[in-house]
């Protein structure tokens, strides 16, 4: 089990110039990455992001790329602007009748001319970036390895928990549906005269009361919602141990659980299950928060 949250960081050298490069991973429901870096270059975006898919299934991910030296990286001269420029100047200079330095501040700032860091030639770039980017990706793995042992123990403790309320629930729902039969008989004696009551001593009468009472106590049985609570359970433990991404499975199980306590609160008329089942919801409740940050 691994956490979404988690930081890497790398560095590498081209050209002679050092950059440093940064994952940052928080939680989210899918892969979401956000690339910052000083070249404008679409081939290379696409390069790093299946390197973070190879490694990482949900998460924020922010990934940055920058100096090293906390300047600026190398600029990129547009050569070809700066020579039109350069023509451009001349001939106002001979329109106006002043030389080329005075016709320049006559124009404003050119900041196309510098078009952004310059990118190293060929794959040097993706040469240097490579290795730092898997250091970088292994860095924010072994702190989502470190985060996820916790939660782990977290969440084992609330599943322990849920088994622990799920069996006081057993033990209370076993002798219910008798105590419910009898609350039904006595409340059928107290509505019927004395005459009626002498009647129910005839024995089909007795018989068909009996029936209707037990299908009445039976419709609050809930040994079904009570078997698949513990199928969902043993099924939460083995998630806890699993190696690959188990947040979604996770989320929906728990979904699952809350659902058979609901039912199982509907269904019973006893004040302690009831009870019971509103201190599972708490439980479930924390699972849930913890469950928002699990790969």
């Amino acid at each position: 089990m691994r956490s979404m949250t988690g930081f890497g960081r790398g560095a590498f050298e081209v050209d002679g110039h050092a950059y440093r490069l940064e994952i940052r991973a928080v939680n989210n429901r899918f892969l979401d990455m956000r690339i910052h870096m000083p070249w404008t270059d679409g081939e290379l975006e696409q390069r790093l992001r299946a390197g973070v898919r190879q490694s990482l299934e949900r998460g924020r991910v922010e990934l940055t790329i920058d100096s090293a030296s906390g300047g600026s990286a190398p600029l990129r001269l547009d050569k070809t602007l700066a020579a039109d420029l350069g023509a451009a100047l001349r001939e106002l200079a001979n329109v106006v009748g002043c030389d080329v330095a005075a016709a320049a501040h006559l124009v404003p700032p050119q900041r196309e001319l510098l078009g952004g860091a310059a990118r190293p030639e060929g794959d040097a770039l993706w040469r240097g970036i490579e290795p730092c980017l898997e250091q970088a990706l292994e860095r924010l793995l072994e702190m989502r390895q470190r985060e996820g042992a916790a939660l782990r123990a977290d969440l084992a403790g609330y599943v322990g928990a849920l088994e622990t309320l799920v069996a006081e629930i057993v033990t209370l729902v076993a002798a219910e549906p008798e105590r419910r039969a009898q609350r039904m008989r006595e409340r059928v004696e107290r509505l019927l005269s004395e005459s009626e009551r002498d009647e129910l001593r005839d024995e089909s009468l007795a018989s068909r009361l009996a029936q209707e009472i037990a299908l009445a106590a039976d419709r609050g049985d809930v040994s079904e919602e009570l078997a698949r609570l513990d199928s969902h359970l043993a099924q939460l433990a083995g998630m806890l141990d699993a190696s690959d991404a188990v947040g979604r499975r996770l989320e929906f199980m728990l979904q699952e659980v809350n659902r058979e306590l609901n039912t199982i609160a509907s269904k019973s008329s006893e004040a302690r299950v009831a009870k019971l089942v509103v201190d599972g919801k708490g439980v479930l409740e924390k699972m849930r928060e913890q469950a928002q940050n699990v790969e």
